[in-house]
């Protein structure tokens, strides 16, 4: 069993040797860690090339990359065909994103770790984008600065709920709202939003999913949302 073990990994590896480019061997190598964050439900993940680190970790969760189509390579992971990209409008030195998916590829977006989290608490948004639930005609934009001062005032000084029932046992109604600022290009900070069938709408900075006993609910730090979020949300 081992013998066969290990002529089975020697093909694949050798398969997907093949399948790289000469330019693609030439990359530097990119090690990947993972460990617990500091926050709890969180994992935090580093790649690292000489001395240069990169995490993703709680800051970088409602980071989403606003072209998923990554052609200029930076690096590679240490097996299979992962890469190391460079994102359109930022300097490698502050964010990469990087391949994290098993069989389709993932891109998630990585921070220099010499450098701050983006300060979304502070900066500019100048557009924000709601999805909506997959399969309706709900997805809005705006740039009504209002509106979006009433989300991002909202997460950062709102006060989260004590029993956040409302996500036991459903994820059905958890959506995203997109915040874009010319102080993050390539990069959108997404926030969590979910809405009660009831009627209230809630707002939390990332989501992590937990599943036990074929159950799935969500971990976050749920806050109400404010009426002007709440309104646009509900209206039609």
């Amino acid at each position: 069993m081992f013998i066969v073990w290990c002529v089975g990994l020697g093909n694949i590896l050798w398969f997907l040797g093949l399948r790289m480019t000469a330019a693609d061997r030439a990359l530097p190598v990119y090690t990947f860690d993972q460990t617990s964050s500091t926050h709890p439900g969180y994992r935090r993940t580093t790649i690292t090339s000489g001395t240069a680190v990169y995490v993703h970790d709680y800051d970088e969760y409602a980071l989403l990359l606003q072209n998923g189509d990554f052609t200029n390579a930076v690096g590679r992971a240490p097996f299979g065909n992962g890469k190391i990209c460079a994102i359109p409008g930022q300097k490698p030195t502050a964010y990469l994103a990087a391949d994290v998916g098993s069989e389709m590829p993932a891109y998630e977006a990585f921070r220099n770790s010499r450098l701050p989290p983006f300060d979304w608490r502070h900066a500019r948004f100048q557009a924000m984008e709601y999805a909506g639930i997959i399969g309706r005609t709900e997805h809005k934009r705006t740039t009504d600065p209002a509106l979006i001062e009433d989300v991002v005032r909202t997460l950062r000084e709102g006060p989260p709920i004590t029993s956040p029932s409302l996500v036991s046992g459903s994820i059905s109604n958890l959506n995203g709202v997109c915040l874009f600022s010319d102080q993050l290009p390539g990069l959108i900070f997404c926030p969590e939003v979910y809405t009660d069938p009831a009627g209230p709408v809630y707002l939390a900075e990332s989501v992590v999913m937990e599943s036990a006993n074929s159950k799935q609910w969500t971990q976050a730090r749920w806050i109400p949302a404010g009426p002007l979020f709440t309104k646009w949300v509900q209206t039609p």
